[in-house]
């Protein structure tokens, strides 16, 4: 009979000591804080605690993957998705200087495009951005 008693007695210890919080856990009873809102949605731009105003990039960048000098156009390698707008100017660079310009065409298959060369001399490689 004594080892039955000590045998639940430890059993409720044990049992116990696995129900409670560690130190720093939150209790799922109590509701979380009330978040205040700020009094303006729009931070003053040099306050010193405003958070960073992120904005989209729009620019685009790809890359020559066939060049026909004699027609004078190029094919670009782009992002899926990301194909810039039909007669859009855009620039040409080749290990960082800029070697030329070329004019978007309409024609587009998924990520690659066409432009038609409007200056400058464009290798297989270079890079296409608009600026």
């Amino acid at each position: 009979m004594q080892w039955s008693v000590t045998l639940l007695i430890s059993a409720l210890l044990v049992g116990g000591l696995g129900c409670t919080n560690p130190k720093g856990a939150k209790d799922a009873s109590t509701p979380p804080p009330a978040k205040t809102k700020p009094a303006s949605s729009k931070p003053a731009k040099n306050a010193p605690n405003a958070p960073p105003v992120i904005e989209p990039v729009t620019a685009f960048s790809g890359r020559v993957v066939l060049v026909n000098g004699p027609l004078k156009y190029i094919v670009v390698e782009g992002t899926l998705g990301r194909v810039p707008a039909a007669d859009q100017s855009l620039n040409v660079y080749r290990d960082g200087q800029k070697v030329g310009v070329v004019i978007v065409s309409n024609q587009s298959r998924g990520a690659n495009f066409a432009a038609d060369l409007a200056q400058g001399e464009v290798r297989v490689g270079d890079t296409v951005r608009s600026d």
